[in-house]
């Protein structure tokens, strides 16, 4: 009897505990989402990343009704070779359009914006 009581409270907090942390590690999830989406985007402009032929370029999308020029730092590598490339450019994306960058045999691996600046 006294045995069953015991197993049959800690089943109980368990399962209560179980369902404790499930919700703790979704929550934690889409909190690394959220946190992760925000980082590819500024002012409007956001980035994704695309194959092209054998490198990978990123496309700035622009989302503002206005012509914005984004300033950016990239890191990659360089598609002849394995060595590592990264440096600082800037792309012109029209009002409500998008623009690529790479290809130029560089693989952007990720892209950083550090600035937008409306273009009139």
């Amino acid at each position: 009897m006294g045995n069953e009581f015991v197993s049959n409270s800690a089943m109980a907090i368990f399962q209560r505990t179980g369902r404790y942390i499930f919700v703790f590690s979704v929550l934690m999830l889409v909190l690394q989402v959220t946190v992760v989406a925000a980082q590819n985007g500024k002012g409007g402009v956001t980035v994704t990343y695309e194959s092209s032929g054998s490198s990978r370029v990123a496309r700035f999308k622009n989302s503002n009704s206005y012509h914005v020029r984004v300033e950016f730092s990239y890191s990659g590598t360089k598609v002849h070779g394995s060595a590592e490339a990264s440096g600082q450019d800037a792309v012109f994306v029209p009002a409500n359009y998008s623009a690529t960058y790479g290809g130029h045999g560089i693989s952007v691996t990720s892209v950083r914006i550090n600035r937008v600046i409306r273009s009139d």
